[in-house]
């Protein structure tokens, strides 16, 4: 509608003004040297706007021949890159479909058509490929790449961490993850990461400081933070207790505040404490830990709290541990039967545990019968039995989480840093190999029982050797006995002792490369 009036209104000007000039009498005098030409006005104006209408006629063709090749070279490109889309959509549908060769053709199709392209589809075509090719060396090529792209900066990091990581490199891994956090400090799987890192590496400190760093940013649920943050703090305390016990003493009652059924800790402080001559505050620990969680080296440990006590006074600790606690179970009572073989009370020591014995018997139950009635009876056939069916017994008490259990207690899956909280039960289900670099400093001094097969080892092992070991301990007899408590230094010549008890005194001897930062 506008544009009607401004229409009208120009043609309306026109006529006025043609109107106008028609109204002048007179001619327009042109002087060109010696000669003079005289026209009318109107022929004047007519002129005059012809030479301009002609001159941006030529002016627009003469733009238009200029700026053809440009227009054709766009829409070489524009057909270039249709192809290019098709292709490297063609090439994401058989990457996704797993099929290699297809979309490597397609990608020859790209490069063929834009040689040495940094276009993001282009590079994440060309990384789907690699990676499914198994390719690392052209798949860190690529994601060094994409790190020189702004928007695709953060991909090459988790690229490159993620190849570094399957490499089994920590150090790199650290490296590049620390290299994302200062590009972008706030990105939860840099975060994730560096923990799981810092735990592999067994670097507490750091580890301890980036699950902070994750609540902060409220990237973890408190009560998930608190149970973490026990099992990091559990783990330091168990690397600093030899070398620094007043240390370890302090990271292990922090870990028991952030979570009271921490067993290790306890065990930890308890131990700590008595050596400090703090009995009452060692044994206060053990009743409140006991009251929640049950495990065995607890009552075993109070009862040697108290050095220079007789094997009797040291079944009555466990009696009154039971009898205080209102809590038995089977780690109370295994306890109390570990007690009475010390005492030589073998009597009340078959008593306690055969209870236990039903079509689910465990094999350290077994294993308790046959050492105790070899004590009671020289010859006697009876450990032979107990030994045999131990063979066929389920999986002992051990440590545990999800789809794996360990002889000793684990702040994370070793392989993976994942952060997991082994729960000390009966399980039956795959082993975490004690061979393992890691695993070994935490091996020193198992969780009892000090050595036990995996499910694995036990079938091929056991049923060649049980036998054996029966007729040795039928023979042997009394040599098969706990040993006496060196008073003087508060130690069983034999396990069972209370720095043979439940963690290791010394976790391992790690390098500095392998607990500092990088």
């Amino acid at each position: 509608m506008i544009k009607i009036f401004v229409i009208l209104f120009a043609l309306i000007a026109m006529m006025y003004s043609f109107n106008w000039v028609t109204s002048f009498s007179g001619e327009v005098l042109f002087i060109l040297g010696d000669y003079e030409v005289k026209i009318s006005p109107l022929f004047f104006i007519i002129t005059s706007i012809t030479i301009i209408i002609l001159s941006v006629l030529l002016w627009i063709l003469l733009s238009y021949i200029y700026k053809l090749p440009r227009k054709i070279q766009g829409i070489k490109e524009a057909r270039s890159n249709e192809k290019v889309q098709n292709a490297i959509i063609n090439g994401l549908v058989h990457a996704s479909a797993g099929n290699a060769n297809a979309a490597e053709i397609e990608i020859k199709k790209i490069d063929k058509i834009k040689k040495n392209t940094s276009d993001v589809m282009v590079l994440l075509l060309k990384a789907q490929n690699a990676s499914l090719k198994k390719d690392n060396l052209a798949l860190s090529k690529i994601f060094q790449q994409m790190g020189e792209i702004e928007i695709t900066k953060m991909l090459s990091y988790r690229g490159l961490y993620t190849i570094s990581k399957n490499s089994k490199n920590p150090k790199k891994s650290i490296e590049l993850l620390k290299e994302a956090e200062t590009y972008n400090s706030s990105e939860p799987w840099v975060i994730d990461e560096l923990l799981k890192c810092y735990l592999i590496t067994q670097n507490w400190k750091s580890a301890s400081e980036i699950l902070d760093k994750k609540l902060g940013s409220k990237l973890i649920p408190r009560k998930t933070y608190n149970l973490h943050k026990s099992i990091i703090l559990t783990a330091h305390a168990l690397l600093l207790e030899e070398p620094n016990p007043s240390e370890s003493l302090n990271l292990a009652l922090e870990a028991i505040k952030f979570n009271k059924n921490q067993i290790i800790a306890a065990i930890i402080a308890a131990r700590i404490l008595s050596e400090q001559g703090e009995k009452t505050k060692a044994e206060k620990i053990i009743y409140d830990v006991w009251k929640s969680v049950q495990h065995e080296d607890l009552a075993y440990l109070l009862s040697y709290i108290n050095p220079g006590i007789s094997p009797k006074q040291r079944v009555e600790k466990i009696e009154g541990l039971i009898k205080k606690t209102k809590i038995s179970g089977i780690e109370g009572d295994v306890s109390l039967c570990r007690a009475h073989m010390d005492a030589k009370n073998f009597d009340k020591a078959k008593q306690v545990i055969e209870k236990y014995l039903n079509e689910n018997t465990s094999r350290r139950i077994y294993e308790l019968l046959a050492e105790i009635d070899s004590n009671l009876s020289k010859g006697n056939a009876k450990p032979r039995e107990w030994m045999r069916k131990a063979i066929n017994a389920r999986y002992d008490t051990n440590w545990g989480v999800d789809d794996f259990t360990s002889d000793v207690w684990l702040p994370c899956i070793p392989d993976t840093g994942e952060i997991k909280s082994f729960e000390w039960g009966d399980h039956r289900i795959k082993s975490l190999a004690l061979d393992d670099n890691y695993l070994s400093n935490f091996s020193k001094g198992k969780m009892l029982p000090s050595k036990r097969l995996s499910e694995q080892q036990h079938d091929n092992d056991v049923e060649n050797q049980v036998i054996e070991v029966a007729e040795i301990i039928v023979e042997k007899g009394s040599k098969t006995k706990p040993e006496n408590i060196d008073k003087k230094n508060n130690k069983k010549k034999k396990s069972r002792t209370p720095e043979e008890i439940a963690v290791p005194d010394d976790p391992g001897v790690i390098e500095d490369e392998d607990i500092h930062e990088p």
